[in-house]
C-alpha cells in the first residue's frame, strides 16, 4: 500500500499530472493515449479523500463499463482506499440506480414504482416485441432495435415536442415500451440514468442529498458517457455546488450507437467554471506508434512519446480471405514475435478486429493450434458480467490467490455482500461471509472442472442468492448461460478452474477482443486484423460521422501497443452470401502506408 503523498511525487515532473493533482476546484482533463490519466486520477482522488471531505460525505468515481471500474478499484485499491459508505466506484448506472433512484424515485412525483427490479435481458427483450407489435406491427425486432435506442439517448425530455415530432413512430415506441416497464415495475440500464436525470433536474432537494453524500464527483472516460449523465453533470455542478473531476479524450469516442457525444467533453473544457488540464506525454507507444496514431487520426495534436525504442509497424497481405488472415497470424506472426521480443509472453498480445464473425475466425485458428486464448466479444461463451468476473477472480482466488493475495480475499468478500442487498444485519452478513470463505478454502483445487465447481459453489452459497435478490435476476441469467457452456458438448466443457481464473487476463491466454472492447488497455505486441475497405469503416459508413467515429476506432487499436503493431489485410470483404466486395485495404491503412513512404524518401 502506498501513501497517496509519495505517490504524487512521481507526479511532479510531468507538468500536466501535477497541475491535475494541485487544482483546487472543478477541472477537466484531457487525456491521450497512454498519458497516465488513471495514475493522475487516482491520486488526486485519494488526496480528496483525505484533505477535501469529511465523513460521512465522500467522493462518487463514474465511469463508463464495469471494467474501467474494476481497473479504477484496483488502482485505488493500491493507495488504500476500497469502495464503501463514502467512496462509490462504479458505472453510471449502477450509480444512478443505487444513489438516485432506489432511495428517491417512490418520494417524487414522477409515478415511478415503489418497488422495482432490474429486468434481465429477455424481460427487456420480452417488453419490447410486445411494444413493438402493439405500436408498429409484427415487424423483426432487430430492424428498429437500433432506431429505438439512439432516440431514446438522444431525445430526453419525454414531454417535450421535439420527443414526439422528430420521429413519431420510434416516439410512440419508446413510449409504449417505457410504460410497460414501470406497468411491470422493472427498470432497464437506460431507464436507470434517465429516471435519475428526471430526479436531480426536477427536484432541488434530490440534488442537496446527492451532494451532502457527494460532493466531488469524479468521472473517468467521460467522452463515452452521453447526453444523460452531461445533463446530470451540468444540474449538480452548477445548481448544487459539486465539485467535479472530469476525465476524458474525445478522440477516443467510439460509442456513438450508444450515445456517446465527444462534443460534450470538449463544450465542458470550454466552460468559465471549470479548469482545463492537458496532459501530452505518452508513455505507453514508441515514437513511431505516437506518429502513425496521429496520422490515422487525420489532426494535429501535441502528444510526445517518452518511451525510447521507435516502435515497428508491419502489413501483411494475405490475399485468400480472412481466414488466411487469421492462419498467418496464429502460425506466423505470434511465434516470430515471441522470439524477437525478450520475456514477451502470449498474455502480452492482443489480435484486434472488427466483430464477433472475425472473433469467431480468429478463435477457430487458435484451438486449431491449441493456444488457449480470453475472447472478449459477443461470441464469447458466456456474458461478462459484474457476477461473471467477479467469480473469475474467485476461480483465481482458489487456484494461487489464497497463496499470493491477488486477488485480495477482502475484495472477495466485499462483492459478495454488495450481491446479497437483502441481508442487513450483522448475523446475516457474518453468515454469508462464512459460506463464502468456506467454499473458497474447500476449492483451492486447480484441476477441478469448471462444471463441477460452479454446481458446488450453487449448492453452497450462490444458489440462494440468485433466487431470492430482485436485483439478481439478470446475474441469474448470466450464470445459467455460463453453466450451460460448459457442457459436455460445449465451448467450456473442459475447462478447469486455472483455465477459467485465466478468461479475466493471464500470461498464458492469448487475447481476442474486438476494437470497441479493446479500449482502455494495453499490450506489448497488437495484431490488428481484417483492416479491409468494408470492415473498418464498416460498408455502411457513409455519412461524415460515421467516418470520423471509424476513424477515431482505428486510432484507439494503434495505441494499445507499446512496442509492435501487425495489420493483415486481404483487400477484399465477403457477405453472408459469399460474394466477394474487393473495395481494397482499409482507406487508414492505406495512409500509413504512403506517410511511412514518405518517411523513408525523406
Amino acid at each position: 500500500m502506498t501513501d497517496y503523498k509519495t505517490a504524487a511525487e512521481e507526479l511532479r515532473d510531468n507538468p500536466g499530472q501535477w497541475k491535475a493533482y494541485e487544482s483546487p476546484g472543478s477541472c477537466v482533463i484531457l487525456a491521450g493515449p497512454g498519458s497516465g490519466k488513471t495514475k493522475a486520477l487516482t491520486i488526486k482522488m485519494a488526496r480528496m479523500l483525505a484533505e477535501d471531505v469529511q465523513r460521512p460525505s465522500g467522493i462518487a468515481c463514474i465511469t463508463y463499463s464495469t471494467e474501467c471500474a474494476r481497473e479504477l478499484q484496483k488502482r485505488l485499491g493500491k493507495l488504500g482506499i476500497a469502495e464503501g459508505s463514502n467512496v462509490f466506484i462504479g458505472t453510471v448506472h449502477s450509480f444512478s440506480l443505487k444513489h438516485i433512484v432506489s432511495p428517491f424515485a417512490w418520494l417524487s412525483d414522477l409515478g415511478l414504482p415503489r418497488e422495482f427490479t432490474v429486468a434481465s435481458v429477455s424481460d427487456q427483450e420480452r417488453i419490447f416485441t410486445e411494444s413493438l407489435k402493439a405500436t408498429i406491427g409484427d415487424e423483426n425486432p432487430w430492424n428498429y432495435r437500433g432506431r429505438f435506442e439512439r432516440y431514446r439517448r438522444t431525445y430526453l425530455d419525454r414531454e417535450s415536442k421535439e420527443f414526439t415530432s422528430v420521429d413519431s413512430e420510434i416516439a410512440g415506441l419508446v413510449a409504449d415500451y417505457e410504460k410497460r416497464l414501470i406497468a411491470e415495475s422493472v427498470v432497464d440500464f437506460d431507464s436507470m440514468i434517465l429516471w435519475g436525470l428526471q430526479l436531480i433536474e426536477r427536484h432541488e432537494w434530490v440534488r442537496k442529498a446527492i451532494k451532502a453524500r457527494f460532493p466531488i464527483l469524479v468521472v473517468d472516460e467521460y467522452q463515452d458517457l452521453g447526453l444523460t449523465l452531461h445533463r446530470m453533470v451540468l444540474a449538480l455542478c452548477q445548481k448544487a455546488g459539486v465539485r467535479l473531476v472530469a476525465v476524458g479524450d474525445p478522440d477516443q469516442s467510439i460509442y456513438g450507437f450508444a450515445g456517446s457525444m465527444p462534443k460534450l467533453l470538449k463544450e465542458l473544457a470550454k466552460a468559465e467554471w471549470v479548469e482545463p488540464v492537458s496532459l501530452k506525454f505518452n508513455y505507453r507507444c514508441g515514437r513511431r506508434i505516437v506518429a502513425a496514431s496521429l496520422t490515422a487520426l487525420g489532426e494535429e495534436r501535441e502528444y510526445e512519446s517518452k518511451v525510447k525504442q521507435q516502435g515497428t509497424i508491419n502489413f501483411y497481405e494475405c490475399p485468400e480471405g480472412i481466414a488466411q488472415q487469421a492462419t498467418f497470424i496464429i502460425e506466423e506472426i505470434i511465434p516470430a514475435v515471441l522470439k524477437q521480443v525478450p520475456g514477451l509472453v502470449v498474455g502480452k498480445i492482443a489480435v484486434l478486429y472488427g466483430d464477433r464473425n472475425d472473433g469467431s475466425v480468429i478463435a477457430a485458428a487458435a484451438e486449431a493450434a491449441k493456444i488457449k486464448y480470453v475472447r472478449i466479444d459477443a461470441g464469447a461463451a458466456y456474458r461478462r458480467t459484474p457476477l461473471t468476473r467477479w467469480l473469475e477472480d474467485c476461480a483465481a482466488w482458489c487456484v494461487s490467490g489464497w497463496k499470493s493475495q491477488e486477488p485480495p480475499l477482502s475484495g472477495l468478500i466485499k462483492k459478495w455482500l454488495s450481491f446479497n442487498r437483502a441481508a442487513k444485519g450483522d448475523v446475516d452478513r457474518a453468515a454469508l461471509r462464512q459460506k463464502l470463505v468456506t467454499f473458497l478454502f474447500a476449492h483451492r483445487e486447480p484441476t477441478l472442472l469448471l462444471r463441477e465447481w460452479l454446481r458446488d459453489f450453487y449448492k453452497s452459497c450462490l444458489g440462494s442468492t440468485l433466487k431470492d435478490e430482485p436485483a439478481m435476476r439478470d446475474e441469474a441469467e448470466a450464470f445459467k448461460g455460463l453453466v450451460q457452456a460448459t457442457a459436455e458438448t460445449k465451448d467450456l466443457a473442459e475447462f478447469n478452474i486455472a483455465t477459467f481464473s485465466g478468461q479475466g487476463g493471464s500470461p498464458e491466454h492469448l487475447n481476442l477482443i474486438t476494437l470497441h472492447s479493446a479500449k482502455g488497455l494495453e499490450f506489448e505486441v497488437v495484431v490488428m486484423m481484417g483492416m479491409d475497405q468494408g470492415r473498418i469503416p464498416r460498408w455502411d459508413a457513409s455519412s461524415p460521422a460515421a467516418i470520423s467515429e471509424a476513424r477515431r476506432l482505428f486510432y484507439v487499436g494503434l495505441t494499445r501497443a507499446k512496442q509492435q503493431i501487425h495489420m493483415t489485410f486481404s483487400g477484399f470483404t465477403e457477405d453472408k452470401y459469399g460474394r466477394r466486395h474487393k473495395k481494397g485495404p482499409s482507406i487508414f491503412l492505406t495512409e500509413l502506408q504512403q506517410k511511412f513512404a514518405e518517411d523513408v524518401q525523406t
